[in-house]
């Protein structure tokens, strides 16, 4: 699954590359020009980047966690992945939307409001880190798109590896036809 979603995410951030281009191009068509290159010096610092990204979509993840359980969350890395979770809690269907869209829609506003403001020598940049955030949100997306399949009153318990589900069943009763 994890593969999978990466390929996913993958194909996701170049389509949001392409799309973000574009916003670019439309909201700021005096700077765009055709061409334009990443030196090893602009890869080095984009990878710094995408880590520090990494880390800040993770740590908005867990600030939501903490305002809606006021407990610490728990952090970790695994080979394909990073990941928040609050493993003791159960957290209702509307805070765990907020929770599980957090980062795409804090990091993709900031990006866009930054694109229409930063040097040009920086655009670059940005469409990439916003368009890979877009990508690597697609997990958090997953399972957003399960959520909104659920009732009102269903129940979240997200471990960090594991995304679990608790829908609240009604009693069974019994009808006396007379």
């Amino acid at each position: 699954m994890a593969i999978i979603l990466n390929i996913i995410a993958f194909s996701v951030a170049v389509l949001s590359f392409f799309l973000l281009s574009g916003f670019a191009a439309l909201m700021r068509p005096e700077i765009m020009n055709t061409s334009g290159s990443i030196t090893a010096g602009w890869f080095v610092i984009l990878v710094g980047l995408y880590v520090i990204l990494m880390t800040a979509h993770e740590l908005i993840h867990g600030i939501f966690f903490w305002l809606f359980t006021h407990s610490r969350p728990v952090f970790g890395i695994r080979s394909f992945y990073a990941y928040t979770g609050a493993p003791a809690w159960y957290i209702p269907n509307r805070q765990y939307g907020v929770i599980a869209l957090g980062p795409l829609v804090i990091i993709g506003a900031a990006g866009m409001l930054l694109m229409l403001v930063a040097p040009e020598s920086w655009l670059l940049i940005i469409i990439l880190l916003v368009a890979l955030n877009t990508g690597g949100a697609m997990g958090d997306l997953l399972v957003f798109t399960r959520l909104v399949k659920l009732s009102q009153t269903c129940l979240t318990k997200d471990t960090g590896d594991v995304v679990t589900f608790y829908e609240h069943s009604l009693p069974i009763t019994s009808t006396v036809v007379q």
